[in-house]
């Protein structure tokens, strides 16, 4: 099945190849399939290809689709280059009943991410709350994938992200800080799940990307270029400086949410010494802090569900303002969306397509 690719501005007029060439649909299982496919034949274990598999697919489901199926050409370019081990020996390094570190040993990061999260379930199954923070791994792409797993078992979750230096301090002019992605997630009774996705900068680098993929210029105000002058032009931004939101508050956010994952990691690198992950040789050395908290430790479970049901209630219950048709919840929208894909298929771009296929070829994994 294919849709039509609506036409997008560029500096340089329409692009008539993007425009000529539908996106193709491709069934959510089949992609997942296919990922899982193509880790296995580069030494994956077959588990952890799933779960890359799945988080790759919930991205795309909800319309984060750098964070989806476009980037196993990075993976795969990563595990061949050596930045990536396929098969590392992640371990517990040190351990409480409520409490761990996880040691990644360069693994990808969804592999490392989703481990840590599901062991944090466990550990707040047993004690009301499970943190576990990981070292030497890789940026964890969408961080709503992780708060999703806790409150997909009814629990809370909250993931943290630090990554490349991206931002710089309030007031300073060199990078020195990542733009932290994090995401918290709270289960509910009749109501989608309430799942709060972002990061610390006024705009994110995925953000930028999807500008650059429709040829838009940014806002001003949410970037400077690598002389610190203000932009508005994507690729400068990207190689500048990102502003965080809120100005000294998103920067402080940012610097509390690196002393939670990479400084109390006791990882390799933190801060502005983190590899970018497009240095395919090199190990990044992100380091991920992953919180589960099950509301039972507090109150009856269907309490606390119910009460989020209500507090949702109250939110919906806001009357709009002009041009707004109707007030959501984070999460809302992009279930929904996701809801819709699982039923007609995941876009994929004509150009993703096509390397994705050749990649396929390659390694005997029909797409």
């Amino acid at each position: 099945m294919i849709e039509d690719l609506p036409a997008h501005r560029s500096g340089t007029g329409t692009d008539k190849r993007r425009v000529s060439e539908p996106n193709e649909l491709i069934d959510a299982a089949r992609l997942r399939a296919f990922v899982a496919a193509v880790l296995e034949r580069l030494g994956m274990p077959e588990d952890d290809a799933v779960t890359v598999g799945a988080a790759f697919a919930w991205a795309d489901l909800r319309g984060i689709t750098a964070q989806g199926i476009a980037k196993l050409p990075l993976l795969v370019g990563r595990i061949r280059a050596g930045g990536t081990p396929a098969a590392p020996a992640i371990r517990v390094v040190a351990e409480t009943p409520a409490a761990a570190v996880l040691n990644a040993a360069g693994a990808w990061g969804q592999v490392a991410g989703t481990r840590a999260m599901r062991l944090a379930i466990v550990k707040a199954r047993a004690t009301g709350a499970g943190i576990v923070v990981v070292r030497d791994t890789t940026s964890g792409s969408a961080m709503g994938w992780y708060a999703s797993l806790a409150a997909d078992e009814g629990l809370v979750g909250l993931a943290i992200n630090d990554t490349t230096p991206l931002q710089a301090p309030h007031g300073g002019t060199t990078r020195v800080l990542g733009n932290q992605a994090f995401a918290i997630g709270a289960p509910a009774a009749r109501c989608p799940t309430v799942i709060f996705d972002s990061a610390t900068t006024a705009i994110s680098w995925t953000g930028i990307e999807a500008l650059i993929a429709r040829g838009e210029p940014l806002t001003a105000g949410l970037a400077l270029d690598a002389s610190g002058t203000p932009t508005i032009d994507p690729a400068a931004a990207l190689a500048g400086i990102l502003l965080p939101i809120g100005g000294h508050r998103g920067f402080g956010l940012s610097l509390m949410w690196a002393v939670l994952t990479g400084v109390l990691s006791g990882g390799a690198r933190f801060g502005s010494e983190i590899t970018p992950i497009a240095d395919l040789a090199r190990s990044q050395s992100v380091s991920h802090l992953m919180l589960a908290l099950d509301p039972s430790a507090w109150l009856p479970r269907e309490r606390f569900l119910a009460r989020v049901d209500t507090l949702v209630d109250q939110i919906h219950a806001s009357p709009p303002m002009a041009g707004v048709q109707a007030v959501l919840v984070p999460g809302e929208r992009a279930a929904a969306l996701a809801a819709e894909r699982e039923r007609t298929g995941v876009p994929v771009v004509p150009e993703l397509s096509a390397r994705l296929r050749s990649l396929g070829a390659e390694l005997g994994v029909a797409w």
